[in-house]
């Protein structure tokens, strides 16, 4: 029996440490190592007959915000689409306990946050040799000859990945540096403004700016007693400011975009004129056909060919279909319609809520990190740029 735990244990820290390798590969292994850790994570607790985890109070939320998916499914207008999301957001709810008991023990969060500095290292690497090369070190290229998409090779987001990790990482690097030398604290503060670089080289402009906003408040929030923090902190201010002005691609992705879109006289026409004011219309008539429940998840690529959001008053509303309308909120109004939303938003910033009281209270980095991460993406996010 001692044996079985020790061996499932070992299991789940290894299936915890692939992930992020795994969200590089694509969705199918990602999703694939979810399940499996969280299966293992099962096996685990019956083989030392520890359920406690279920008696945490943020258990019964989540498994309240499963139960609101599976009502969505019951109105869903393609139930088959919405099947697998809806009931398999179960393996999400272990998922999160899996790793909660993971992190609980000193040993593994060490290996786990090691290995995945080291992830965080090689992409940041890897951004500027495919910046450099036009091609990245196993080859990749992007589609878009203006963005970088270094390992996830035709997904364009290889900057919201960075990002998801690297205050993470870097949190219980400093965590860890409290009580060294000097030198350990300049490497933490170099490898954030070259982080800070490399996601502004991929040309992501709202995760560059969500990276500048995070990594400059994470930075201030640093304690220590280094005489230089205010200098690096000036580094990293004026970093993408040289970024802008030595790149002619950087510097015309945000032009382009800043003179069409908040330009007061062409914000509504070019709006208008935009692929995803088309998404943007249909989901927000989607609502307005289905606001109490939505039509399911997943469906917003069934419901939005129906002719009847053929707006002509959009150029390219022939183009309004896509997996999802590409902004957050208008995709959850479209799918889950009010109570759905109502729940989802309830949880989501409930869990930001206490993130922050755990830093508060722990004064943990690597809490800070995930705090900030869930809260950017929450607060501003809108998934054309």
């Amino acid at each position: 029996m001692i044996y079985k735990s020790f061996a499932t244990s070992k299991i789940i820290l290894t299936l915890a440490i692939l992930l992020p390798i795994g969200l590089l590969l694509g969705t199918a292994v990602s999703e694939t190592i979810v399940i499996l850790l969280s299966i293992f994570f099962l096996i685990h607790s019956m083989t030392k007959g520890n359920f406690d985890w279920v008696k945490n109070k943020f258990f019964y939320l989540l498994i309240f915000l499963w139960f609101s998916l599976i009502l969505n499914f019951l109105f869903a207008i393609n139930q088959e689409l919405a099947l697998l999301r809806s009931f398999g957001f179960i393996k999400y709810v272990i998922y999160i306990f899996a790793i909660k008991h993971l992190l609980d023990k000193n040993k593994n969060k060490k290996i786990l946050f090691t290995f995945l500095s080291f992830v965080v290292l090689i992409t940041s690497f890897d951004i500027y040799f495919e910046y450099i090369y036009k091609k990245n070190i196993f080859g990749f290229r992007s589609d878009d000859p203006t963005r970088i998409a270094s390992f996830l090779r035709g997904e364009l987001k290889i900057a919201h990945f960075l990002l998801g990790f690297a205050l993470v990482s870097i949190g219980y690097y400093f965590e860890k540096c409290k009580n060294k030398s000097y030198k350990f604290i300049i490497a933490g503060y170099v490898f954030l403004i070259l982080l800070l670089i490399s996601i502004f080289l991929t040309g992501e402009r709202a995760n560059s700016i969500r990276s500048f906003i995070c990594i400059f408040i994470f930075a201030i929030l640093v304690k220590n007693n280094f005489k230089l923090k205010k200098l690096l902190i000036i580094s990293i201010v004026i970093s993408p400011i040289i970024i802008y002005f030595s790149s002619d691609r950087i510097r015309e992705r945000f032009d382009i975009y800043l003179s069409t879109k908040y330009g007061n006289e062409n914000f509504l026409k070019t709006f208008k004129e935009s692929h995803h004011g088309a998404h943007y219309f249909t989901a927000f008539e989607i609502f307005k056909s289905y606001p109490i429940f939505g039509i399911g998840n997943k469906n917003f690529r069934e419901e939005c060919s129906n002719e009847k959001y053929n707006n002509k008053s959009y150029a390219r509303i022939s183009e309004r279909c896509s997996t999802h309308p590409h902004q957050i909120y208008l995709e959850l109004i479209s799918e889950h319609g009010i109570i759905g939303s109502v729940i989802i938003l309830f949880v989501i910033f409930y869990s930001i809520f206490k993130s922050f009281i755990i830093y508060i209270k722990k004064k943990k980095l690597y809490t800070l990190g995930c705090y900030f991460i869930r809260s950017i993406n929450f607060y501003t996010h809108n998934t054309q740029w």
